[in-house]
């Protein structure tokens, strides 16, 4: 049975610090993925822990030196803050296998970090992990995923 449904917006955010080359121009494509819109909260007095793949990601750089992407996690909530659900997140190669619930070693609350020292364009799956309560609350949920990318010094 499924009590509600949670909603994540993903915010794409672009940072550029520090004295960089002017041909260097990190960026970030994300195509949020329709599962992303419809997560299931369970059942009454159930629940699972999920892994979902949230968003596809174009992340590129003219840098040869790489880049550092910067994810944040945190709690979906909803009107009121009834009931948080805490999220963890984890990117894998585009096309990989999904990571296991092992896999998300970076605590709820804090920033996944991701860093390459290639020059391009890479594509990889962004997913969340997140166990809702036994009795969760019902309606609707929501929280921003905020995505940083710099060129390594």
């Amino acid at each position: 049975m499924q009590l509600s449904l949670w909603s994540l917006g993903l915010l794409t955010c672009i940072a550029l610090t520090g004295m960089q080359p002017a041909i260097a121009t990190p960026s970030v494509v994300a195509d949020v993925t329709s599962s992303a819109n419809s997560l299931p909260l369970d059942g009454e007095g159930d629940a699972t822990t999920h892994v979902v793949k949230v968003s596809t990601l174009l992340l590129s750089t003219d840098s040869s030196k790489g880049f550092t992407a910067t994810i944040s996690s945190g709690s979906l909530t909803k009107t009121g803050q009834e009931t948080p659900i805490a999220y963890q997140v984890k990117i894998v190669a585009s096309g990989a296998n999904p990571p296991s619930p092992a896999d998300f070693t970076i605590a709820s609350g804090n920033n996944y970090t991701f860093s390459t020292n290639q020059t391009g364009s890479q594509n990889y799956d962004l997913y969340v992990l997140y166990s809702p309560a036994n009795l969760q609350d019902p309606g609707t949920y929501s929280t921003n995923i905020s995505i940083f990318i710099l060129d390594n010094p």
